[in-house]
């Protein structure tokens, strides 16, 4: 199949409107340059109008004349910007189902196949001229720009002037693929420094880059829960999801496959380190950046907000100089801060302390911390026995997550190494059943675990703005014994600007510590069933991460609804079951 380019050329010189020495000149210039062979003979003193007139006629295609005609920004946006310089293109106008499409080379079928695939719709086939094209062109986005500025300004006008420093991105041989007519320094950039700075300030862990039908939704997670902040035009999606990639050292050019990347920035006197990671989806590349705060870097048990029955026993696991300390729930529950505070409090210096994770969220001085790289063969099983070669006194694995990690894992904690990890499992108990699974024999998970912490991150009340309400029925039945008769003042969420009118401010753990007793361990060889270990373990004292809960919210920190959110309650009694308990109580005490 001949070029385009080669087939205006016969059709030129067939009309007798070029000779073949200044068409022979104009596609050496072509082929040098990259340019459209009409735009190269526009340059040389051929009449683009009448080259518009030839390939009209030879085609029998429809002429449009540009000048002074405008298009509508929702026909304009049909197609990406950066395509109408590129392949001499210009929506002109949509009725229904059908779009008129100018074009200076009708011969270029493939661009009006894309065109057709990416807006659905069915195509009218113009022939324009490059010089009423390119001037058309530059009318049009520049009113696009302008628009793009206003927009901006108006959806972020609150935010204050961005005050971001890039401390780490792609090499600087990279360009950015900004679409003609919309400046790289305003406003995408002013944009996306915008967004990254106001959710530093909001306290936000992720920033959702969401691609809709029409538009583009940016969402904050602030204390575990995501909140809409804005929508930007459809327009500024290319754009400003190639700024996010370059920041991230990924490939601007590949839209679609996932991709991970990251990046370092300073925010004000923050030093934050961003995880970007992108996903095609149905209306484009969605991207999400995890924030990481380095001034935070590890806190303290004392810090993470566990009330001092727990810290208690979490200080009294870390004592032993050898076995197995799990730390299990879903992600996001504040695993991975629960390890480093454990950390942070055996780094004395002493004691030769080497982690395995995946990705190494924290940089901790005094602590060797090792990094997964799949494709250079470093995995946890990898890792964990080099680690082991490396006289270490404490090891740290990221997630045990498969058979080999967690039986190198076990067998560590067994020969005199004191092993922290993670899993993803519901309670401390269904720990035991998740190992079992994995293959780790019975007698390797009773003999090493030394105890089970379970965890969830609740919202905090707003200490501004909270204010006093009342139990209701769906609280009351959970109360523990005696409770009722005793006074407790609830408190429920107002909003302020200190908590930005959510009510809550912050988030804390409420947590379940299993220890195993002789009897647990015996139930683990035995096999015994989730439920039972949990009954034995709550008779030995054990609360499970619901009454614990429950205690907070006696204490005026959170809301029922709050803690039923990020954790089930059990199946309440039946009201019979009650009524007999109540009166053999009454009897008891006869």
């Amino acid at each position: 199949m001949e070029e385009s380019g080669q087939k205006v050329a016969r059709t030129l010189l067939k009309a007798g409107l070029v000779d073949p020495d200044l068409l022979k000149n104009a596609e050496l210039q072509q082929k040098k340059s990259g340019r459209r062979l009409t735009e190269v003979l526009v340059t040389l003193g051929v009449d683009a109008e009448v080259i518009r007139q030839a390939l009209a006629l030879r085609l029998k295609l429809p002429e449009v004349v540009l000048k002074d005609r405008k298009v509508e920004p929702d026909v304009m946006g049909l197609i990406p910007e950066s395509w109408i310089q590129k392949h001499g293109i210009m929506p002109l106008e949509r009725v229904e189902n059908t779009l008129t499409l100018g074009t200076v080379d009708p011969f270029n079928i493939e661009i009006i196949k894309d065109i057709r695939f990416k807006t659905g719709l069915n195509i009218r086939v113009a022939v324009v001229s490059e010089t009423e094209l390119a001037a058309m062109a530059d009318s049009s986005l520049g009113t696009q720009t302008a628009r793009v500025e206003v927009d901006l300004d108006a959806v972020l006008q609150d935010v204050g002037n961005p005050d971001i420093e890039v401390l780490a991105q792609a090499p600087e041989d990279e360009e950015e693929e900004f679409p003609e007519g919309v400046e790289p320094e305003a406003p995408i950039i002013r944009l996306v420094d915008r967004v990254i700075q106001d959710a530093v300030r909001a306290r936000a862990t992720d920033i959702h880059i969401e691609p809709a039908r029409g538009n583009v939704h940016v969402r904050y997670r602030i204390d575990g829960v995501l909140r809409d902040i804005l929508d930007v035009p459809k327009y500024v999606q290319g754009p400003m999801l190639s700024r996010l990639k370059i920041m991230g050292s990924m490939d601007i050019s590949d839209k679609r496959k996932p991709q991970d990347g990251r990046s370092k920035i300073k925010v004000g006197k923050k030093i934050v380190d961003l995880r970007i990671s992108s996903l095609p989806t149905m209306f484009g590349e969605k991207i999400v950046l995890r924030l990481l705060e380095q001034k935070k870097g590890v806190i303290s048990v004392g810090d993470v907000g566990y009330p001092p029955p727990i810290r208690q026993i979490l200080d009294d696991l870390l004592s032993h100089p050898q076995g197995m300390i799990l730390v299990t729930g879903p992600t996001g529950s504040g695993k991975t801060t629960t390890l480093y505070s454990a950390l942070s409090s055996l780094n004395d210096g002493t004691t030769n302390i080497v982690t395995v994770e995946d990705p190494v969220e924290y940089q901790v001085p005094g602590i060797n911390q090792v990094q997964i790289n799949v494709r250079a063969g470093m995995t946890f099983a990898s890792g964990l026995r080099s680690i082991l070669r490396q006289d270490p006194d404490v090891i740290l694995v990221g997630e045990m997550r498969d058979h080999e990690t967690a039986e190198i894992a076990f067998h560590a904690a067994q020969t005199g190494h004191l092993v922290l990890s993670t899993l993803h499992t519901n309670d401390a108990a269904s720990t035991v059943t998740r190992l079992l699974s994995m293959g780790i024999d019975p007698y390797l998970i009773a003999s090493s675990v030394l105890g089970i912490m379970s965890q969830r991150l609740v919202r905090q009340l707003c200490s501004h703005c909270k204010v006093p309400t009342s139990m209701n029925e769906k609280f009351v039945q959970w109360l523990p014994p005696g409770a009722k008769e005793m006074p407790h003042q609830l408190f429920g969420p107002k909003g302020c600007k200190a908590c930005r009118e959510t009510g809550f401010l912050g988030r804390f753990p409420i947590v379940e510590v299993l220890v195993p007793s002789d009897t647990i361990r015996d139930f683990i060889l035995k096999g015994r069933s989730d439920r039972e270990i949990t009954n034995v373990a709550r008779q030995g004292g054990m609360r499970t991460i619901f009454e614990d809960g429950i205690d907070r919210i006696l204490q005026g920190l959170t809301t029922f609804e709050e803690v039923i959110r990020v954790v089930a309650p059990p199946q309440a009694p039946a009201p019979e079951e009650k009524k007999k308990v109540s009166l053999l109580k009454v009897k008891e005490k006869g």
